[in-house]
């Protein structure tokens, strides 16, 4: 697995030097795109870029490592390989003739499709790798090193099954050495009579823990507005039950218990919806005119006390020979996430930096990119344990240092040496002062870290002392 690893690393760095091709599997709708779609919850970055599942070729014998084949090794797309039998959303599938489609967004010359399924005996519980899938594609299909057009069917033979399935599409391009590797995950009705036909209309994700007295419910929607009267909503009585899994099975449970125009859960062997722990799907019966169910989370609990300070902070900071690393400490109470940026007066990010706080201080450096002088803003954005957000802004001014030889001492080096007619660079705002003639010269050296008065720029009264050039 580690050889196969480091395979991943190289190729990958070989994909981003000179691939451009991106496609999915858009029928049935694989993996990566349902995260795009809102068929699948809490997908990450995959659900902006559903093309870009790539990674080395040469499956089975070469290609991503084993645990995250789904991901094809893309450690930014790590989400798509968890593992279990209720994670993702399946499409009904029956053994026989099925027709798959690929949606390119930049198509590339290809040398075949290729379609692998799960063995009859695979476990749904583990993380994809070889041993899950049958070694042998049940159907390949020849690209002929040609460009295909953006949109590409194949009809292809499925083998029989029964229950839950992966299908591992792969899309071999022809003139670098990478694949485009999406999943597809299915289940098999095994001829079971179908339940009434339901449309997907929501989904129930389990997106953060909640608090005794919270409460979560569903509304539902049609094309003149909300149906209130088919609202079904849970109070979480327990710290058991504000556990997000398990409050998305409550749920679920009760609309299927509380609502004949509604399911929800994922569709089982028997070809019933049935509730489960973790995502769930909502689906409106046939005719019944619903177009859309949400779900409203509501927050009852006293807010949380966790918060965070900041020290050490400047209000100006001087650019030195264009480079310029803005640092600062930061207390938090609680345990928290913490992200900082520093965004220029046109909103463009110049600096970045994070740190993980569980109730301790810390100090930040944010290294700029290309810094100019002008006003900023600090953005600290703390992310607790539950998913809850803490933002806190502070504004920043940049400076361009004095240019050498336009002063005669650096605040506060050599003060006693200060006269009327001295040129004196102030670090903290990036400007020159000049000390007053007689008689204010006198205040030029009356300075100590207790006593800041006559401070150029900064003290209560640095005006009687000094003149800004």
């Amino acid at each position: 697995m580690h050889h196969l690893t480091k395979i991943a690393a190289c190729c990958a760095l070989l994909a981003s030097a000179g691939a451009s091709a991106h496609g999915f599997i858009d029928l049935p709708e694989s993996r990566n795109l349902l995260c795009k779609q809102g068929g699948n919850g809490n997908c990450g970055a995959i659900q902006w870029e559903p093309q870009s599942v790539e990674g080395p070729s040469g499956f089975p014998a070469r290609g991503p490592a084993d645990e995250v084949l789904a991901s094809a090794g893309l450690a930014q797309f790590g989400e798509l390989n968890e593992q279990t039998s209720s994670r993702w959303s399946k499409r009904q599938m029956q053994a026989g003739a099925n027709v798959f489609r690929w949606q390119f967004t930049a198509n590339h010359a290809t040398r075949n499709w290729r379609y692998y399924i799960t063995r009859a005996d695979w476990n749904p519980n583990q993380k994809l790798g070889r041993a899950a899938f049958e070694t042998t594609p049940f159907c390949v299909v020849d690209g002929g090193m040609r460009q295909p057009p953006k949109q590409v069917s194949h009809n292809c033979t499925v083998p029989p099954r029964s229950g839950y399935q992966v299908i591992l599409g792969v899309w071999e391009i022809g003139d670098t050495p990478n694949s485009f590797y999406n999943m597809v995950d299915v289940m098999f009705k095994d001829g079971a009579t179908p339940a009434p036909q339901w449309s997907q209309a929501g989904a129930i994700y389990p997106s953060l823990d909640l608090n005794i007295g919270d409460s979560v419910a569903n509304r539902v929607f049609d094309a003149a507005g909300e149906r209130p009267e088919l609202q079904t909503k849970v109070l979480i009585a327990s710290a058991a039950d504000g556990q997000r899994n398990n409050w998305s099975y409550l749920l679920a449970s009760r609309i299927n218990v509380e609502q004949p125009l509604l399911r929800a859960g994922q569709i089982g062997q028997d070809g019933a919806i049935h509730p489960v722990y973790g995502q769930n799907t909502v689906y409106a019966k046939a005719g019944s005119n619903l177009t859309r169910v949400e779900v409203q989370v509501n927050k009852e609990t006293a807010p949380s006390i966790a918060d965070f300070s900041v020290a050490d902070l400047q209000g100006v900071y001087v650019i030195k020979q264009g480079q310029l690393s803005i640092t600062f400490s930061v207390t938090a109470n609680g345990e928290m996430e913490l992200a900082a940026y520093l965004y220029d007066g046109a909103g463009v990010a110049k600096g970045y930096a994070s740190a993980a706080l569980n109730n301790h201080s810390a100090p930040l450096a944010l290294a700029l990119n290309q810094p100019k002088a002008g006003p900023h803003q600090l953005v600290l954005k703390a992310t607790l344990p539950g998913g809850a957000v803490l933002q806190k802004s502070f504004a920043v001014k940049l400076s361009e240092e004095a240019a050498a030889g336009a002063y005669d001492y650096t605040f506060p080096n050599s003060l006693l040496s200060y006269k009327a007619g001295s040129r004196v660079l102030q670090p903290k705002d990036g400007k020159v002062y000049v000390c007053k003639p007689f008689p204010y010269n006198g205040y030029c050296v009356q300075w100590s870290q207790y006593a800041t008065h006559f401070e150029p720029g900064v003290g209560s009264n640095w005006r009687d002392a000094w003149t800004a050039q």
